[in-house]
């Protein structure tokens, strides 16, 4: 068979804390021949799954990951940024809703962002460094001919993120280089659905000697705990032959409450036990990869596994004895209720958003309960929160069994490339209601004056500002469902023929009526050039308004269809039932 039929497909997780690169070669589609890059800059012949999420900018030039030099400045967590302006929601953690440059400089877990960089660019500094790494190793491993060959990337993100945050991680990764070259195409997934499709073919080819595989109906449940969110997803296994098949079974939920908080809670305690000193410390001292963060991130994952240790020595440099606060010979020496303290606030989140998903889950369907939870992530590597989990699962009124899959902190980068090869998932649901702000004709008491217009094809008299909700929250979606939007747009002579549509949203289970309600969130404005389309979808007749009378004027009528995928918006611009180019949307 021809090279040219045959592609990579890479997935690139890009994390909070820690991002990772796979891949495969369409010739040999098995995924037990996924790769997953081990071997990073700065880590010698050492190993590593992962590479960490940093960055550093100096003199010298800008290095990345396991490659910054001790003592050089590193910026992390800058992921947490590009969804600034999300939504709270109750189950995000203090320590992590806040994710604005300003407030992340205050928490001293974090650096704050390069001087003159944006979250967005800062992200693509990182992302070019992981692109280059990640086509030299190919070139290097590369059997076939990589020049040859296109990429299909599958770029992860959280299912909690907004549509604005996914489409700045899909705009990075473009500037970054992906899609660079001709033929390469770039994709999204969210990071649990990537999940589900590793922790379903794990569980049906490589542990039905010890997990009994999930049958037609089964409902599961995959928590997706990250450094920087945990995100819920419920699938129902639709049929299991010849191919694997799911569908999202009920609204997806997620916050705030990942791993780094943990960081940060440790961070707090730190200063609470040496004092004022702690301000004085060079912000490189707490960076995520320092000595400090290092030896702290060991001590986390051995909390909760079968190893006793009665405590951990954390080495804090040259500070004043106080046995009574646990520092002893430049170490802080932390305990298991110390340990505890730390942990359970967030792992109490965690756990809230599971227990409220698995509720959600089972009051749609009393009689098909979820049977299953994939805790994957490299927070769900922790042994302390698995512990929890499954005490918890203990504590319901019925079985259900808690699996933290073989390559759990891979998950998500190898289940990127199963999605890319072959997705499992077909149906999702909307996590909010969609519509668009319209003109609707004037109705005295009712609208107000000041949003009255006259339209100029027809002489009615109009108000502004308000919603057609076009599609529901939890209502199915697929890429072959679309969601409509009608439009009818008129033009006076000298304008230009691009309409902008507002397109909104509405997390509420009862959306308003009026685009000015505080509930309706703005979503981003779409873009149609009408210029595309033939003369069959314009109207034209001179004005009925006098002052205009003899001036043409056209009336464009056509759709906008819009489908929502598993991390992105697609928007087509139709008429006839046939598509003339999309629209673009800017947020």
């Amino acid at each position: 068979m021809s090279n040219k039929r045959h592609r990579f497909v890479v997935g690139v997780d890009f994390g909070t804390t820690y991002s990772g690169l796979a891949y495969i070669h369409t010739s040999n589609p098995d995924y037990r021949g996924i790769e997953v890059i081990t071997s990073w800059p700065g880590r010698g012949n050492t190993n590593y799954d992962k590479v960490p999420t940093e960055i550093s900018y100096s003199n010298n030039g800008t290095t990345w990951g396991y490659d910054i030099p001790a003592g050089e400045l590193r910026h992390g967590y800058f992921k947490l940024a590009l969804d600034a302006n999300a939504a709270a929601t109750k189950y995000d953690n203090p320590r992590l809703a806040a994710s604005n440059p300003q407030s992340m400089e205050r928490s001293y877990a974090n650096i704050p962002l390069p001087a003159g960089k944006t979250a967005v660019e800062t992200t693509t500094d990182y992302l070019k460094l992981l692109y280059t790494h990640l086509m030299k190793t190919l070139s290097e491993r590369d059997i076939h001919t990589l020049d040859n060959t296109p990429v299909q990337f599958v770029l992860t993100t959280p299912a909690i993120w907004s549509h604005e945050a996914q489409n700045a991680t899909c705009q990075a990764a473009r500037d970054a280089g992906f899609t660079s070259r001709a033929g390469d195409t770039l994709t999204m997934v969210s990071e649990p659905e990537a999940a589900a499709s590793y922790c379903l073919k794990e569980i049906y080819h490589e542990r039905s000697d010890t997990c009994s595989p999930l049958e037609p109906g089964e409902r599961v449940v995959i928590c997706d705990a990250g450094g920087g969110t945990v995100d819920l997803i419920t699938y129902t296994v639709e049929k299991v032959r010849p191919k694997l098949s799911l569908y999202e079974a009920a609204i997806g939920s997620g916050g705030k409450c990942g791993s780094v908080a943990v960081d940060r809670a440790f961070l707090s305690l730190l200063e609470s036990r040496i004092g004022p000193i702690f301000r004085g410390w060079a912000a490189r001292k707490t960076a995520p990869q320092s000595s400090l963060m290092t030896t702290f991130d060991m001590a986390k994952k051995g909390f909760g596994t079968t190893a006793r240790t009665d405590f951990w020595r954390i080495p804090v440099g040259y500070v004043r004895d106080d046995p009574e606060n646990g520092i002893v010979d430049g170490e802080l020496r932390l305990t298991v209720a110390d340990m505890k303290s730390l942990f359970d606030p967030i792992v109490e989140q965690a756990i809230s958003l599971l227990d409220q998903q698995v509720r959600d889950s089972n009051r749609l369907d009393p009689t098909n309960k979820i049977s299953t939870i994939f805790l994957v992530g490299g927070f769900g590597e922790s042994g302390y929160l698995f512990k929890q989990v499954q005490a918890w699962a203990k504590r319901q009124s019925y079985n259900i069994r808690v699996i933290n899959p073989t390559f759990c902190w891979s998950a998500v980068v190898r289940g990127a490339v199963l999605h890319g090869l072959e997705g499992i998932v077909h149906t999702r649901k909307l996590k909010q209601h969609y519509g668009v702000i319209i003109a609707k004709r004037f109705e005295a008491g009712v609208h107000d004056e000041e949003d009255s217009f006259v339209d100029p094809y027809y002489g009615t008299k109009y108000s502004r500002d308000n919603v057609e909700w076009l599609a529901t929250k939890g209502d199915d979606a697929s890429d072959e469902k679309v969601i409509s939007i009608p439009c009818g747009v008129s033009f006076r002579p000298g304008d230009g023929q691009r309409v902008k549509l507002s397109l909104v949203g509405c997390k509420f289970d009862s959306p308003p009526l009026s685009a000015k309600h505080w509930m309706v969130d703005t979503l981003g404005t779409v873009t149609c050039d009408v210029t595309t389309m033939p003369p069959s979808a314009f109207q034209v007749r001179k004005s009925v308004l006098l002052f205009f009378f003899q001036d043409p004027v056209s009336r464009a009528s056509f759709s906008v269809d819009m489908k929502v995928g598993s991390a992105d918006l697609e928007l087509d611009l139709v008429y006839d039932g046939k598509s003339y180019g999309k629209a673009t949307i800017e947020y």
